[in-house]
């Protein structure tokens, strides 16, 4: 940090320049027992065969978003993430018994307080669905709607019987979907820079991190670790090629049971 933030270095970044991008589940909360947007898709259509947590059955990550928009397809775009947002804040977690919206990491959200006092951009790059993450990144991580990456859907315009003008969401996914290749190429889309700090923590993540590590200047490429029973989940599946390419690579690997005094920051509020 000091490296890239002074200005007598060689390798000293601009501030326009210092581009941090951070994966969401698994890497700001929790992914398990399933992805939280997941747990909102089965309790909004009780229809879905689902498992004693509340996470779909016979399904794959990149499914997720997919299912959302099948679900959520045809309703105004604001009143989806309300509806999201309620869903985080009064539903409970199956395992901790807080609401969702509870469950940031809090030495993740320190780490992001952190990066902005030497002024870095902060970015969220998920494969979730953008506005599920919309409806809380402000107020869970001091993200901003616009420094938002996700799997994106077409939306249309229109006046409502009432006058109001609203956009409602379509069943037609943006391409790529923003996951694995998808997610560097929604960095170049969106961002139009290249971070100079990634981090993630699994698979989906390893191509973020990849164009993240260009080898010119000083890059921060990590991955966070899950392998503390105890106070939050341990298991590899999922990341298995991701661990591997960060001890090829020389990235730096969180380890949530040694590394994380605290895991929950349980205070995200409105």
């Amino acid at each position: 940090m000091q490296d890239v933030t002074n200005s007598e270095s060689p390798n000293f970044v601009e501030p326009s320049d210092r581009v941090a991008v951070f994966d969401n589940d698994g890497t700001l909360w929790p992914e398990k027992p399933c992805f939280f947007e997941e747990a909102l898709i089965v309790h909004q259509q009780e229809s879905l065969e689902a498992d004693d947590n509340g996470c779909l059955k016979d399904k794959i990550t990149e499914d997720i978003a997919l299912k959302n928009i099948e679900v959520n397809s045809g309703i105004e775009t604001e009143k989806y993430k309300t509806n999201a947002r309620n869903f985080l804040d009064t539903e409970l977690h199956p395992r901790f018994g807080v609401p969702y919206i509870q469950l940031t990491y809090q030495p993740m959200v320190q780490l992001l307080d952190y990066l902005r006092g030497y002024d870095f951009q902060i970015y969220i790059s998920s494969g979730g669905e953008i506005d599920f993450i919309r409806s809380f990144a402000e107020d869970a991580y001091k993200v901003p709607p616009p420094n938002v990456i996700g799997t994106s859907f077409l939306s249309k315009f229109e006046i409502t019987e009432e006058g109001e003008p609203v956009l409602i969401r379509l069943r037609v996914p943006v391409l790529p979907i923003n996951n694995y290749d998808g997610k560097a190429i929604g960095i170049e889309r969106y961002i139009s820079k290249k971070p100079i700090m990634a981090v993630g923590n699994y698979d989906g993540d390893v191509a973020m991190l990849q164009y993240t590590d260009d080898g010119k200047g000083r890059d921060l490429m990590m991955l966070v670790h899950h392998d503390d029973s105890k106070r939050e989940y341990d298991y590899n599946e999922g990341a298995e090629y991701a661990l591997a390419e960060a001890e090829q690579n020389g990235w730096t690997v969180i380890s949530i049971k040694n590394d994380f005094k605290k895991v929950f920051s349980l205070g995200a509020k409105r």
